[in-house]
Order: C-alpha cells, then sequence, then structure tokens
C-alpha cells in the first residue's frame, strides 16, 4: 500500500496524495498545470518537478505573480533560443540584449526577414505542443565550464570560472543546456503566450504579457531609447566590458579606479552635450523638464546639467515637482489604503502651475519644500524670481506629461527622459535588468535617507512599477533627449550597502524569496570598494557621501 501525505495548498485546501510524487502531477489533478508555475514552500520558490516527500504547505505562484512572471519569461527565453538553433543550426549566435516596452530585444547573427522571424514563431508554438522537459541538471564546475567553451559561449565560462563553488545548477532542453538565474517552468507546456517582431533594425523583440493584465502589448518601437542602449553598448564594448565576468576582471586587475573615472566621463559628456543644446537654443527653451522612473538619477542629473549650464555663463534655477506633493490628508490612496505618491494626483499641479507661471513671468514668489517626516509643505524659504536667470530646470517623475506644464509653448519646453538603460550582460543570454537596476538602488537610499528597511522597499515596489506603467513609460515618446544614467560599475558597489539590507529580511516574511534573488543575483558582482566612488558622481544620490546633497 502507497504511503500517503497530505499537502495544504493554499485556495485549494487540504489533498491527500501520495510519496513521491511530483508536485506537477499534483497540480494536473487539480487542474492547475496551465496556470500554476512553481509554488512556495517554507518559504522557499520550488519547482513542480520536486517530489513530495513528507506533509506539506504549500502557496501556488501562477504565471500573473510577479516572481511567475519572472520564471515565465526565463522558460521562454529557453524556448526562443532553443527554437532559433534548431532552425537554422547550433552555431546561430542569439543575443538576450536588454529589456524594451514588455518585451525583450534580441538580435541573431543572420540577415533576418518577416518569413524568418514567423518560421521561428512557428517553431516555439510546436515546441509548446510537444511539451517538452525542462530538466534541472546539477554538474561540476569543470564540466559546465567545458561545456560552454565547446559551443564558443565563452563569457559563462569565465563567470563560472571566477565562482567559488564546485557544483551547480544548469537546465536541459531537447540536447541544449543553459541558465537563466531563476528557478524554470517544468515544461514547454505552460508558454502558450508570446509574440515576435522584426524591428526596422533587424533586431527580434521577445514580447511576453504583462502581469497586470495577462495580454500582450502591441510593441511600440522606440528608436530613441534603442539608440541608447546601442551607442553605450557600443562604447562598453569598445572598454572590453560586455559581461559582468569582464567587469570583475577589471577589479581583479586593479583597474577599478580607471574604470570608474571613464565611466563618469562618459556620463558628464552626454550631460555636456545637452548643455551645448541649451545654450544653442537658449532664445526658445525657457524650462527644461527631466522625467524618469524611481531610481533613475533624476535629482543628481538636474544638479549637474544645472553647473555645466552655468560654466557656460547660463543662470539656472531647478525645482522638483516633490516639493509640490499634497499634504499627507488629501495624498490619494489605493485599494489597500496606502498612500500612492507615484501617480500625478499626489501633486498638487494647480499649485505647482501658480507658481510656474509667477516665475516664468519674472514674479517674486515663495516656493514650497515638502517635509517627507510631517506630510506637510513647508514655507521656509525667502521668495524667488527668475529676473536674473536664464531658464528653469524641473525634475521629477511626471514632468514629461503635458498636464504638469500645459500653460507653457511646446517650443519653450525641452524635454528629457532618463533611466539607467544598463547595456551590460551577464552573459549573450541573461541581461542585467533595469528594474532589478533600479529597485536596489531604491533600497539602498530608502535605508539611508528614510529609514525604511528592505522590506519597506519591497512592499511598495509593486505600485511602483504600476504607476510607472500607467504614467511614466506611456511619455517617453514625448521626449526631445533620452539619457541613460546607468554606470557600468556600479552594482559591484551597490552590493556592498543593498546585501546586508537584504539578509535582514526574515526568513517568514513574504518578501523572503525575492529578497534572496536579488542576494543570489548579486553574487555575481565581485565588490567594488564605495571609496573608488568620485564625490560628484550620480550613485552619490544613492549610497551617500555625494557633493550634491
Amino acid at each position: 500500500m502507497e504511503d500517503k501525505i497530505i499537502v495544504e495548498i493554499e485556495g485549494v485546501g487540504n489533498v491527500v496524495t501520495s510519496v513521491d510524487k511530483t508536485i506537477y502531477d499534483l497540480m494536473k489533478e487539480q487542474n492547475l498545470e496551465n496556470e500554476v508555475i512553481a509554488v512556495i514552500i517554507d518559504n522557499d520558490i520550488t519547482e513542480l518537478s520536486t517530489k513530495l516527500k513528507e506533509d506539506t504547505k504549500m502557496k501556488l505562484i501562477k504565471i500573473k505573480d510577479r516572481m511567475g512572471a519572472k520564471i515565465y519569461r526565463s522558460g521562454l527565453k529557453f524556448l526562443y533560443i532553443t527554437a532559433v538553433k534548431e532552425l537554422f543550426g547550433r552555431n546561430t549566435n542569439v543575443e538576450l540584449l536588454h529589456s524594451l516596452d514588455k518585451g525583450i530585444y534580441t538580435r541573431i547573427n543572420l540577415e533576418l526577414n518577416n518569413t524568418m522571424v514567423d518560421e521561428i514563431k512557428a517553431k516555439m508554438h510546436e515546441l509548446v505542443k510537444e511539451d517538452i522537459r525542462i530538466t534541472r541538471v546539477v554538474t561540476s564546475r569543470k564540466e559546465a565550464i567545458s561545456y560552454f567553451n565547446s559551443v564558443k559561449e565563452y563569457e559563462k565560462s569565465l563567470t563560472y570560472k571566477q565562482m567559488t563553488g564546485e557544483m551547480l545548477t544548469l537546465y536541459s532542453m531537447l540536447d541544449y543546456y543553459n541558465y537563466f538565474y531563476t528557478k524554470m517552468p517544468y515544461s514547454t507546456k505552460i508558454l502558450t503566450s508570446f509574440d515576435l517582431t522584426l524591428t526596422t533594425d533587424k533586431g527580434v523583440m521577445l514580447e511576453y504579457p504583462s502581469t497586470f493584465d495577462m495580454k500582450i502589448p502591441e510593441y511600440t518601437h522606440m528608436p530613441q531609447v534603442l539608440n541608447v542602449f546601442d551607442n553605450y553598448a557600443v562604447w562598453a564594448e569598445k572598454l572590453g566590458v560586455k559581461y559582468v565576468s569582464e567587469v570583475n576582471n577589471v577589479v581583479i586587475n586593479g583597474k577599478i579606479k580607471e574604470f570608474i573615472e571613464l565611466n563618469e566621463i562618459k556620463q558628464n559628456n552626454d550631460l555636456l552635450e545637452i548643455a551645448n543644446k541649451i545654450q544653442n537654443n537658449i532664445n526658445d527653451i525657457k524650462i527644461v523638464l527631466i522625467a524618469g522612473p524611481s531610481s533613475s538619477g533624476k535629482t543628481t542629473t538636474c544638479k549637474k546639467l544645472a553647473l555645466y549650464l552655468k560654466s557656460k555663463g547660463l543662470n539656472p534655477f531647478t525645482l522638483s515637482t516633490d516639493d509640490f506633493f499634497k499634504d499627507r490628508k488629501d495624498t490619494p490612496k489605493n485599494e489597500k489604503g496606502e498612500y500612492e505618491y507615484d501617480i500625478p494626483e499626489a501633486i498638487d499641479i494647480d499649485l505647482f502651475n501658480e507658481k510656474l507661471d509667477a516665475l516664468l513671468k519674472g514674479e517674486e514668489t515663495t516656493l514650497p519644500t515638502y517635509n517627507f517626516l510631517t506630510g506637510e509643505k513647508e514655507y521656509k524659504h525667502p521668495p524667488v524670481s527668475l529676473k536674473n536667470r536664464d531658464l528653469l530646470i524641473v525634475e521629477g517623475i511626471h514632468t514629461l506629461n503635458e498636464l504638469l506644464t500645459s500653460k507653457i509653448p511646446r517650443e519653450n519646453k525641452l524635454k528629457i527622459y532618463i533611466s539607467p538603460f544598463t547595456p551590460l550582460g551577464l552573459d549573450r543570454h541573461n541581461h542585467v535588468s533595469t528594474v532589478d537596476l533600479r529597485l536596489i538602488r531604491r533600497i539602498v537610499r530608502d535605508a539611508r535617507t528614510r529609514g525604511y528597511n528592505a522590506v519597506d522597499t519591497l512592499k511598495s515596489w509593486r505600485n511602483v512599477r504600476i504607476s510607472e506603467e500607467k504614467y511614466i513609460f506611456p511619455y517617453q515618446k514625448e521626449a526631445d533627449i533620452v539619457l541613460n544614467t546607468a554606470l557600468i560599475y556600479e552594482l559591484g558597489i551597490l552590493k556592498t550597502f543593498a546585501v546586508p539590507l537584504l539578509y535582514n529580511v526574515n526568513y517568514k516574511s513574504e518578501y523572503y524569496t525575492e529578497a534572496k534573488r536579488i542576494i543570489n543575483f548579486l553574487k555575481i558582482f565581485l565588490n567594488i570598494p564605495e571609496s573608488a566612488l568620485p564625490e560628484t558622481a550620480l550613485l552619490r544620490e544613492f549610497v551617500g557621501g555625494g557633493y550634491f546633497e
């Protein structure tokens, strides 16, 4: 007689099942195999291939959940790479370069056309229909290095050479091996929702469903953003730092201080170009608007740009929309009763427009300063005017939205969109997520400036992301200039601040699995001492000790 165990499934109830049954088979019995992609047992993400050994409590991770979406995307990436290689040969080079507009921007070393892209899509659907297992394989570091050398993916070999553990995990699909820094789906069967779009520059967008409505958004081509990514990637490749393992080599070889200076010069040159454009059009430009998602470095960018303009004999005045937040008693709340500071309605737009109007007319006016502790605006500075100023610089997450500056003619505005568009890859199939980079920046800054712990930041992050999708990203296309605020070296420094904060997340916290994921991601980066960072570096906005504080 088979040994029986009781599995308590959240939202389902107690289920009696057999010892050594896989979680996947249990999900099939509950008709959940098409929506559940992993589970949480003892607050640890567990793959569906795991065999049950004892009475267990489990929470379901569905495709629409944040962590489920990450696992789904990892499976989709493996499916895409496998389909391309099955169609065009094992030596076909597929690069997954960066996230862009609800998809992953990829390049294949072939002269692509729409027919070929349709063939890839059809092959992916065929592999989904065949329900091919994605198998977890534990292997030695030596064997992994040998395999990736044999398929000429040398950057992966270098990454494994820099690791200390002797055993590691890979995943197989058919006879291809890979790793995507997340848990993986049980098989290809669940990967039904995706699309492919051939871009105008012969790249391919691998598109996946949004976690907000599980629909695949229509692809919007953003050449400005793509150009920023590409230009930065070309620059990084010239320095020999396309992948994290190559940045680690810079650290190992004792060249990190020079490398940091090169990054700073590059970013400062980009700002100098913007300052030149403003100077050349100063008769038309009356207000510069700097916007971008959370933790993009808007404050430092604003202050640095002001210095460059001063060096050219101009006299800018800087303003932050954060100082125009409504008093806390009037701040909008979400359905959970939490304050929402990341939506336009959190700003006192009437007051903001009133003060802008007065300033641009050359009138004297008293400006507010928002006190985050009391949740109220304060008027503690003397009146100011723009009489002796040439232009106004305003930074804030919503400044590209015409709602905030509707009374000012478009030709008098220069709109700048900023974000850390990092071109750095862990390897050719794993890019460094811009969203993860901003989250890590925010965890570090929140701890330093607001006294938050990592859980506080992780807890608020989903609402931040929802607001960005709705109120910030749609306005990228309004930008006259797109500025990249990523620094190729930064995660080596951020790691030294973020990891201790993340280790403080309690094992029983619902955010433990996310904290653990970020810690494991940061293990790939060698530590870089914060002392190597110049006082004027944008990263100082997050780690502290900066000139602009």
